[in-house]
C-alpha cells in the first residue's frame, strides 16, 4: 500500500502529551499544523474520537477523511481570522472557471464541525466548510453544529466577482443545528450542477437581525454566469427554523438567464414550526419565460408563522401530494401557499403552477389556504380543504403599481371543502372563494378571464363564495 492511499492516524501527528487532553475534550492545543500534515501525507485521514481545536484545513483531490461520529469533533480553535473557513477546497480566487479544473472526488464523513457559535456569536462570511470549484464531493453523517455564519458553503470562491462552479455534490444523513439562532444557513448554494442533499436534519437556524435568504437551505446565486439546476432535496427535516423572515428552504432566481437555473425537486420532506417553510424570491416573468420547475412533492408543512410555499413569480412550478396543517393554539399563521407576489413596486405573477392533491388541515390564513396575487394559467384541482378558518382560495383585487398583476385562466375543479362536526360546532367561518383588498377580506366583484370552475363539492357548513363577493369564471365565448 502506497504512502498516499494507506489511512493514517491524526493523533500519530500529534505530540502524545496531548492526546489524552483531546480525547477528554480539554485541549486548548492547535491542531492545525498536525492534522494538515496528516492531510498532506495520505489520501485518507482517520480522525479518531476527541475535540481537536483547529483554524483552516485544507483539502485535495482524491481524498476520504473521516471519524467515528459525532465524538470526533474538529472545534474552532478561537472566533479569530484564521478560524473563517474551517474546511476548504478553494478560496478567494483559487481554483479556475472552468470545472474540468476542479478539485474532485472527496469524501468527508462521520464526523462533527463546531463554529461555537454559542460562544462567539454571529458571523457572515465564517463557514465549517466552504467548497468552490469542486466536482464529485461527498459529506455524510456529518454534523454542523454551531456555525456562525453558514454551516456549508456551495460557492464561487470567497471573492465577490469570481467565477467558479461545483458540480455533482451529494450531502446525505447530516445535521446542520443552528444551535442559538445567531447564523445564516445551513446549507448555502452559490453554484453547483446536480445537487443532492437526502436524509438531512436542520434545525435551530435564524437570526431576527437579518432579513430574507436566512434558514435551513438557502440557493441565492450571485452572478448572471451562476449555475444551480438539477437539485433534489429529499426525506429532509426542517425544525424550529422560526427567527423573523426565515425559512426553511429559499429559492432565488434573479440571475436567471438561458440554461443556468432550473429544476428543483423537494420531496418526502418535513417542515415543523418554521417562519416560511418554502420561500421564493423571482423576477417578473411571462408565459414565454424560461420554466423554473420547481416540484414539491409529498412534504408534510406542520405549523408554520407565515406561509408554508411562496411560489411567488416562479414559472411551471407543482406543489402535489404535501399536507399543509395547524394545531390548535398554533398561533395566526399565514396562507398554506401563496401565489404571486409585489416587491420593489413590481409585480410577479405565478405562471403556469399546479396544485394538485394536497390536503389543508386547520389553517388561519391571512389571504386563503391559497392566496392568490397574482398568477396566468393555475391548476388547482383535487385537493381537500378541512376547517379553513376564512376562506379556501381567495383572489386579490389590488392595483399593483406598475399595473402588471394579472389573474387568468385560471382552472379550478374536483376539490373538496368540508368542516369537521367540532368546526362546525365552533362556527368556524369557512368559504370555499373569496376576494381580497390589501390581504383582506372583503365584499369584491372579480371576474377571472378564461377561467373555469367545476366539480368542487363544497359540503354543508360551507360557502361557496364568501358572503357579499362575486367571483366570475369567465371560460372562452362566455359573456363579458
Amino acid at each position: 500500500m502506497s504512502s498516499l492511499t494507506r489511512v493514517v492516524n491524526v493523533l500519530d501527528f500529534i505530540p502524545k502529551p496531548e492526546h489524552d487532553a483531546i480525547q477528554k475534550g480539554r485541549s486548548t492545543y492547535d491542531c492545525t499544523r498536525n492534522i494538515q500534515s496528516a492531510i498532506d501525507a495520505s489520501s485518507r485521514v482517520y480522525i479518531p474520537s476527541g475535540i481537536y481545536p483547529v483554524t483552516q484545513l485544507n483539502l485535495k483531490s482524491n481524498f476520504e477523511m473521516y471519524g467515528d461520529g459525532e465524538t470526533s469533533e474538529l472545534k474552532a480553535l478561537d472566533d479569530s481570522l484564521p478560524c473563517e473557513f474551517m474546511l476548504v477546497t478553494y478560496v478567494r480566487d483559487g481554483g479556475t472557471s472552468n470545472p474540468a479544473d476542479n478539485m474532485r472526488n472527496i469524501l468527508l464523513h462521520d464526523l462533527m464541525l463546531n463554529g461555537r457559535v454559542d460562544e462567539f456569536g454571529y458571523a457572515q462570511y465564517y463557514y465549517l466548510l466552504a467548497v468552490n470549484a469542486t466536482s464529485d464531493l461527498t459529506v455524510e453523517r456529518m454534523v454542523f453544529r454551531g456555525f456562525r455564519g453558514d454551516g456549508m458553503y456551495v460557492g464561487s470562491g470567497t471573492l465577490k466577482s469570481t467565477e467558479r462552479h461545483n458540480q455533482r455534490v451529494l450531502v446525505r444523513g447530516c445535521t446542520f443545528d443552528g444551535v442559538v439562532k445567531d447564523n445564516r444557513n445551513g446549507l448555502s448554494i452559490i453554484d453547483c450542477d446536480h445537487l443532492i442533499v437526502d436524509s438531512c436534519v436542520f434545525k435551530n437556524i435564524g437570526n431576527a437581525k437579518l432579513s430574507h435568504s436566512v434558514g435551513g437551505i438557502d440557493f441565492e446565486p450571485d452572478h448572471d454566469w451562476s449555475v444551480y439546476r438539477n437539485i433534489l432535496i429529499t426525506r429532509c427535516k426542517f425544525i424550529d427554523i422560526s427567527s423573523t423572515n426565515t425559512a426553511g428552504i429559499t429559492f432565488f432566481n434573479g440571475h436567471q438567464k438561458n440554461d443556468n437555473i432550473h429544476d428543483w425537486v423537494v420531496s418526502d420532506c418535513q417542515f415543523e414550526n418554521c417562519y416560511w417553510g418554502i420561500d421564493t424570491s423571482a423576477k417578473p416573468k411571462t408565459i414565454d419565460s424560461a420554466p423554473d420547475y420547481l416540484t414539491v412533492l409529498n412534504c408534510r408543512f406542520t405549523n408554520s408563522v407565515r406561509w408554508d410555499i411562496s411560489l411567488g413569480g416562479l414559472s411551471q412550478a407543482q406543489v402535489s401530494g404535501c399536507v399543509f396543517e395547524r394545531d390548535p393554539g398554533s398561533g395566526p399563521g399565514g396562507d398554506a401557499i401563496r401565489l404571486g407576489a409585489i416587491a420593489s413596486k413590481t409585480s410577479r405573477n405565478a405562471i403556469k403552477p399546479v396544485i394538485t392533491g394536497n390536503q389543508f388541515t386547520g389553517i388561519r390564513p391571512q389571504m386563503g389556504a391559497i392566496g392568490v396575487l397574482g398568477t396566468t394559467g393555475l391548476v388547482c384541482a383535487g385537493n381537500v380543504f378541512v376547517d379553513i378558518y376564512g376562506s379556501c382560495i381567495n383572489f386579490s383585487q389590488d392595483e399593483s403599481p406598475d399595473d402588471g398583476r394579472k389573474i387568468e385562466q385560471v382552472v379550478i375543479s374536483g376539490n373538496i371543502a368540508r368542516l369537521s362536526t367540532v368546526a362546525m360546532a365552533k362556527a368556524v367561518p369557512m368559504s370555499f372563494l373569496s376576494t381580497s383588498v390589501q390581504m383582506r377580506i372583503t365584499r369584491g366583484d372579480l371576474s377571472l378571464d378564461r377561467s373555469y370552475e367545476y366539480s368542487n363539492d363544497v359540503r354543508g357548513g360551507v360557502r361557496k363564495v364568501a358572503d357579499a363577493a362575486v367571483i366570475k369564471f369567465l371560460g372562452p365565448g362566455a359573456p363579458t
